[in-house]
C-alpha cells in the first residue's frame, strides 16, 4: 500500500502557495480589505509588500487565476504588450474576414459506351460546367479598442503582479488608459514592492485619491512562528520550548518565504521527510553550518555581479577593510551594507557611517557612493533574474534591499566581507 502520509514539502512550501501553513494574518484584516475593494471598486487597489512577504499568495487566495486576469509586470515592456496580453487572455479576435461566393452551373448530358458483364449498351453521363467567382474581405481590429470594450464594466478583476517591473513611461500609458474603465467599474489590482506602491500616483497625478492602498508589511516574529507551529503539528513534530522556532524566526528577515524554507530544511536535518506516526522532538542543528548552507544557495551569483560592477569599468582602486580584506569601492559599499545587519532600508547617511566603520582608509566621496548605488541598481535590474536584490531610489535618497534572501546572504554567506 502506498504511504499516504504528508510530505514535508507539502506542508512547508517555499516559493509557492501554502495551504496547511498559510497564515491570513487576521489581525491585519488583509483578506477583508481586498474583499471590500472587490465589493466597492471604482479605484485601483495597490497591494504592496517586500519581496517574499506573501503579497502575491494573499491576492491569489482571494482572486485565483481561474477567477481573474493575471498579468506579470516582468513580461510587459510596452503598452502594446499589455493590451496584447489582455486580448490573448480574453481570446479576442484581432481581425474580421468576410467571404462571398457565386456559382453559375450548366448541366450537360453525354452518351458513351459501357461494358457491364456480357451486355453492351449506351449510358448517359451528366456533368456540371460553368464558372465560379468569389470575394474575400478582411479587416484588422484595433487590439486596444477591442480589449477596452471587453473590459468595460466587467466584473472579472485585472491583476498586474510586479507592477514595479514595468517601465514608468509604460506605467503612465497603462494607467491613463485604465482610468475611465476603473470609473466604469473595472477592478484593477496592482502588486508592488513598498517603495513602489505609489507608482500609480507618481506616474499619473490625476489618480490621487483614486488609489486604495493595502500594505502587507513585514511579518512579526509571532506570525512567522505560527508557520512553524502549524507545520510541525501537521507532521507530528515538536519543539517544546520553541527555541528552534525562535531562532528561525529571528533569521528570516521578516519573510514567510525564508521561514517556510528554514522549517523545511530543519525537518530534513532531523531526518524527517514525512509526517510521523508518533510525536517526535526536533533538535537543533549546528546553526552556523545550517545557515551558511542556506546562504550559499541563496544569492551568491547576485552578490558576485554587484561586487564586480559594470563590465566596462576600469577603476579598480584598492580599498583596505578593517577585517584585513582588500577590495574595491563596490566591495566596500557591500561591506558597509552588510555591516548594518544588514538593514533592509538604508539612507545615504547610514551607508556613509557604515563605510567609516568598515574601512581602514578614508571613505569615498558622496558622489562616488551614490554613483555606485545607482550602478548596482542597474545591474540588479538588468543582469539579475527576478526581483532586483537592491534598489536605490534617487528621488527618496534611500537604498532598499528588496530581496530577503540577499540580505540573508550578506549576513551568512560572506563572513569575511566586513
Amino acid at each position: 500500500m502506498d504511504d499516504q502520509r504528508l510530505r514535508v514539502g507539502q506542508v512547508f512550501v517555499a516559493g509557492g502557495a501554502p495551504t496547511i501553513t498559510y497564515n491570513p494574518r487576521s489581525e491585519l484584516n488583509l483578506e477583508e480589505q481586498i474583499l471590500d475593494y472587490l465589493d466597492e471598486g471604482y479605484r485601483i487597489l495597490s497591494v504592496s509588500g517586500s519581496t517574499k512577504t506573501g503579497k502575491t499568495v494573499l491576492v491569489r487566495r482571494i482572486v485565483p487565476p481561474s477567477e481573474g486576469m493575471w498579468l506579470s509586470g516582468g513580461a510587459i515592456n510596452s503598452a502594446e504588450q499589455f493590451w496584447d496580453s489582455i486580448a490573448e487572455h480574453l481570446g479576442l479576435y484581432t481581425s474580421i474576414e468576410r467571404t462571398s461566393d457565386s456559382k453559375d452551373e450548366v448541366w450537360r448530358t453525354t452518351t458513351g459506351q459501357a461494358n457491364i458483364g456480357i451486355a453492351k449498351g449506351g449510358i448517359e453521363n451528366k456533368e456540371i460546367v460553368g464558372s465560379t467567382s468569389g470575394e474575400k474581405v478582411s479587416r484588422a481590429r484595433n487590439v486596444i479598442t477591442q480589449a477596452r470594450e471587453a473590459l468595460r464594466g466587467g466584473l472579472t478583476p485585472l491583476v498586474i503582479d510586479d507592477f514595479h517591473y514595468i517601465p514608468q513611461a509604460v506605467q503612465l500609458e497603462i494607467v491613463r488608459a485604465l482610468k475611465d474603465l476603473v470609473f466604469d467599474g473595472l477592478r484593477v489590482i496592482v502588486i508592488a514592492v513598498p517603495h513602489r506602491a505609489y507608482d500609480v500616483v507618481r506616474v499619473e497625478r490625476e489618480m490621487t485619491g483614486r488609489v486604495q492602498q493595502v500594505s502587507v508589511g513585514f511579518w512579526s516574529r509571532e506570525e512567522l512562528a505560527g508557520i512553524a507551529r502549524k507545520g510541525f503539528e501537521a507532521l507530528n513534530l515538536e519543539d517544546k520550548d520553541e527555541a528552534l522556532i525562535g531562532r528561525l524566526s529571528d533569521e528570516s528577515f521578516a519573510s514567510p518565504h525564508l521561514m517556510q524554507d528554514f522549517c523545511l530544511q530543519l525537518c530534513k536535518a532531523n531526518g524527517y521527510r514525512q509526517a510521523q506516526d508518533e510525536r517526535r522532538q526536533l533538535v537543533a542543528p549546528d546553526w552556523s553550518s545550517f545557515f551558511a548552507d542556506r546562504a550559499s544557495m541563496a544569492s551568491k551569483a547576485a552578490f558576485d555581479l554587484l561586487a564586480r560592477g559594470p563590465r566596462q569599468r576600469t577603476d579598480r582602486k584598492e580599498r583596505q577593510l578593517k577585517s584585513g580584506a582588500v577590495t574595491d569601492i563596490y566591495g566596500a559599499v557591500l561591506a558597509a551594507i552588510a555591516h548594518t545587519g544588514p538593514n533592509t532600508e538604508l539612507t545615504y547617511e547610514e551607508i556613509r557611517a557604515a563605510l567609516k566603520e568598515v574601512l581602514s582608509s578614508d571613505s569615498p566621496q558622496r558622489h562616488e557612493v551614490t554613483r555606485i548605488l545607482e550602478e548596482m541598481t542597474k545591474i540588479a535590474t538588468n543582469e539579475i533574474e527576478g526581483e532586483p536584490v537592491v534598489d536605490y531610489d534617487v528621488e527618496l535618497g534611500k537604498l532598499y534591499i528588496s530581496d530577503p534572501y540577499f540580505a540573508f546572504f550578506l549576513r551568512w554567506g560572506v563572513p569575511d566581507l566586513a
